[in-house]
């Protein structure tokens, strides 16, 4: 288990993370020679010509709530696969209770997107699924839902199981506030729906961007990953975030998993 905490102001952000590894290039969008070409990627967002990825959870803890976002998604491949996935979901939710953060102590679960369910779901034994935080209302941004039902998002059988449970909150709206300080914000761009979280307190910034950067070298590289529907959009919010002098966080970078940007480089965070 690794473990990585950043504060802001009265928050705790805490990256809970399972497993950092390394991919092709062409998974997120990049061609080797534009990993080469980022003078800053390795060690830590790079590594020996692949771009390095994690799974984990990004945990918030703000005043009395407890927020998750994206826990393991766009891992279904490798965590939910037939054949081991009671094994990695027990296992996940272990690590949150090792770390001090048992899945019943969540209050909110933010999905940004839709990218399979990663661990916002249980599956059970009799192959039925319910939330993986019990507690937790799953938050996914009503734009996002509108898509599903309008067959423009990839969608498997348990997202329905869990809307019909009432698992599912609709977020509606471009900016929500949860608590006094975190709010979700509608971007689009990666989907249609895609939602970034932001943190504010006591004078300091950090945001959650979701997959408008899957891989922190984006942030430089210009080159946007394939599952962007709009890239024109994705690319304009993030030219947004880099000009803000704020933490930024990214569920699938590996750990820290944050970093401030200096109008050059991505300079890790914790």
């Amino acid at each position: 288990m690794t473990t990585n905490t950043v504060r802001v102001g009265n928050v705790e952000l805490t990256r809970v993370g399972y497993a950092d590894v390394g991919v092709d290039p062409a998974r997120v969008g990049l061609s080797p020679q534009a990993v080469a070409a980022v003078s800053w990627a390795e060690p830590v967002w790079a590594e020996r010509g692949e771009v390095r990825a994690g799974a984990a959870a990004w945990v918030i803890d703000s005043g009395d709530a407890r927020i998750v976002v994206d826990p393991a998604f766009a891992a279904d491949e490798i965590l939910r696969n037939d054949n081991d996935a009671a094994a990695h979901q027990a296992a996940f939710a272990a690590l949150l209770t090792s770390a001090g953060f048992p899945r019943e102590s969540f209050t909110h679960a933010i999905a940004t997107h839709y990218e399979g369910v990663g661990m916002l779901a249980w599956r059970n034994d009799d192959g039925s699924w319910e939330r993986f935080f019990p507690n937790a209302p799953i938050l996914m941004s009503q734009t996002e839902l509108d898509a599903m039902d309008a067959g423009m998002v990839r969608l498997e059988h348990v997202m329905p199981q869990l809307r019909a449970q009432g698992a599912v909150q609709a977020v509606t709206g471009a900016s929500t506030r949860l608590t006094d300080d975190v709010s979700i914000q509608h971007t689009g761009g990666h989907s249609p729906g895609h939602q970034i979280v932001r943190v504010s307190s006591g004078g300091e910034q950090a945001v959650i961007v979701g997959h408008l950067a899957v891989s922190a070298l984006h942030l430089a590289t210009g080159e946007c990953p394939p599952e962007h529907v709009d890239s024109g959009v994705a690319n304009d919010e993030l030219e947004k975030l880099l000009a803000e002098d704020a933490i930024l966080i990214g569920p699938l970078w590996p750990a820290p998993g944050a970093g401030r940007w200096d109008g050059e480089r991505l300079i890790p965070v914790g």
